[in-house]
């Protein structure tokens, strides 16, 4: 997973270079239009970015122990909630694009202004996402610095590189490539000479995210639950969520954190596994970001829909299916590999003694009622089994795995 820095942090470069708002003073509306290409590789290379760094300083935070422990967990809620919550907020961008395809400036900033404005997208996406994005990107590396997984130098070269994004990520190039370059520099240096403390060092931060997974092994169905059960009128349709606009924000709201919640129990499964089945984990944690932020399109589709004629919201929704790049990239294998593969770690974790068989048939069996129940009453069908093929796990806890000593590096 810490090999997942460097991805991120070249995704993040190439994303940058991408964005065809660079060097634009006023940020205004219009210039999507211009560049309609150049936007799609720039918001879905922003969000592989981010969603890659959740998995990857994740990683860097793994081997930390006692020393750095508190940074380290302030650091796991900032990414895990509020860094993944920020990466999707980068769907938004395709949907202004669509916008800006099909209407005036005036329009658009209508419509924008009404997404804005919207409380529940103010205080559970955009401020826990612009919070958590930030306290990651400077908590992560001082916790592992702290604690001697990395020294000092890394680190500091990673929080340069961060405040130079912070402030010329919309500059003009070469300018604005700086902060990312700097961050290639300093996350690839992280991952290649990541250390370990002294196994006697008590482990108070395994403790905690061991703790934290069994939680969310209970607290993700039940998530899942209620945000089936808000949907208004159990339908999905936009009628319904026009009537009861709060209620389908709070939905769509608790959908999100529900998927969120299954990436600490899917890295539990996974925590003592062989490399295969850490592997197999890291792909679902990036599957589950990708779908969680989908529920983005719950907030935008309202927004449209109440400061724009039916006919035109609904070709927005249209315009934003053509989009080849997003759509196969970005929602097939968020959708696909989140279910097959909340299936594939239930197996893995059977395979592994970490379950038993029973527990990949009723995941397997939840995840096939959501499929085919769809919503509706009997949609709530699908979290019960979830919740009853996971909750058992949750109450054998596994002691943290005695870390292989690794060499030290060598220097020259």
């Amino acid at each position: 997973m810490r090999y997942l820095l460097i991805l991120a942090s070249l995704a993040l470069l190439a994303a940058t270079a991408a964005d065809p708002a660079l060097g634009d003073a006023s940020q205004g509306f219009g210039i999507y239009r211009q560049h309609p290409e150049a936007l799609q590789w720039h918001a879905v290379l922003l969000h592989y970015a981010w969603a890659l760094f959740v998995p990857g300083l994740l990683a860097l935070l793994a081997p930390i122990r006692r020393r750095g422990a508190v940074l380290a967990r302030t650091a796991w809620l900032a990414i895990v909630v509020g860094l993944s919550t920020f990466a999707a907020l980068m769907s938004a961008d395709l949907w202004l694009l669509a916008m800006e395809q099909l209407l005036p400036d005036d329009a658009v900033r209508r419509a924008n202004e009404a997404f804005e404005s919207m409380a529940w997208a103010r205080w559970g996406w955009q401020v826990p996402g612009l919070l958590g994005w930030a306290l990651s990107l400077i908590l992560a590396p001082l916790a592992a610095a702290r604690a001697r997984v990395i020294d000092w130098w890394t680190a500091g070269a990673a929080l340069l590189g961060t405040a130079l994004y912070f402030v010329f990520a919309i500059s003009a190039l070469p300018l604005s490539l700086i902060g990312p370059a700097v961050m290639v520099a300093a996350y690839t240096r992280a991952a290649l000479r990541l250390r370990r403390p002294p196994a006697e060092e008590p482990d108070s931060f395994g403790a905690f995210t061991s703790a934290a997974g069994r939680a969310c092994l209970v607290l993700a169905p039940v998530l899942f639950a209620a945000g089936l059960a808000t949907v208004p009128n159990f339908s999905p349709s936009l009628s319904g969520s026009l009537s009861h606009p709060t209620l389908a924000q709070a939905s769509a709201l608790l959908l999100h954190l529900s998927w969120l919640a299954f990436i600490p129990a899917v890295l539990h499964l996974s925590r003592t596994a062989p490399t295969w089945s850490r592997a197999l984990s890291v792909t679902v944690v990036v599957a589950l970001l990708n779908f969680s932020a989908l529920m983005v399109g719950d907030y935008t589709s309202i927004a449209a829909a109440t400061t724009l004629d039916p006919s035109t919201a609904t070709r927005i929704d249209d315009r934003m299916g053509t989009y080849a790049l997003f759509t196969f990239s970005w929602i097939v294998p968020g959708m696909a590999l989140t279910l097959l593969g909340l299936i594939a770690v239930a197996v893995a974790a059977a395979i592994t003694g970490r379950a038993r068989w029973w527990t990949p048939a009723l995941t397997a069996a939840g995840i096939a009622a959501f499929l085919i129940l769809g919503v509706g009453p009997l949609s709530l069908l699908s979290p019960v089994l979830l919740l009853c093929a996971l909750a058992p796990l949750a109450r054998r806890p596994h002691p943290s795995p005695t870390p292989a000593p690794t060499p030290a590096p060598a220097h020259s």
